[in-house]
């Protein structure tokens, strides 16, 4: 009798260990993917903050025009938001002007994140070389925006990179 009772604890023991795993399994699946997921958000994104409230928090505006096609994390502790919009020139334009961004002059000096890994972390490919243009903000205390700009030579289409502080 004390062998099948041992026999059933261990069998007990061994599906409760199974089905934890299956179920925290299914949590992180539905964490990565789930229905609350924004699909805007990089796969690097902790998924602490939404959109809405890294944008706000960051004082940084986003006209309806760039919202359709933009990607978006907040990957760490800090709470920096990286941002990538895309757009028409007009477009980007009215993001430079609601930001306050002010274009930094010649020659450009790449800033940190651009170069460091965390925008290669996020697939930014970010060349120097290739008609960049830096802008910055400080819209508060403590906040600080950095967008690095990049246009086609017709205008048609435009790619900035953002880091709000």
């Amino acid at each position: 009798m004390g062998v099948r009772l041992h026999e059933r604890t261990t069998a007990l023991i061994t599906v409760a260990v199974v089905v934890t795993l299956i179920v925290a399994i299914l949590i992180a699946v539905s964490r990565a993917s789930g229905p609350g997921r924004d699909a805007r958000a990089y796969p690097a994104d902790r998924g602490t903050i939404s959109l809405t409230g890294a944008l706000a928090r960051s004082h940084l505006v986003v006209p309806d025009c760039l919202t359709h096609d933009l990607g978006y994390a907040v990957p760490g502790p800090s709470h920096d938001l990286y941002l990538q919009v895309n757009g028409n020139e007009s477009c980007m334009d009215r993001f430079l002007g609601l930001n306050r961004l002010a274009e930094q002059d010649a020659p450009l000096v790449l800033p940190d994140w651009a170069v460091d890994g965390r925008a290669a972390a996020l697939g930014w490919t970010i060349d120097a070389q290739g008609g960049l243009v830096l802008y910055t903000a400080a819209p508060a205390p403590d906040h600080h925006i950095d967008a690095l700009v990049h246009a086609l030579s017709d205008g048609s289409a435009v790619t900035a990179y953002v880091r709000a502080t």
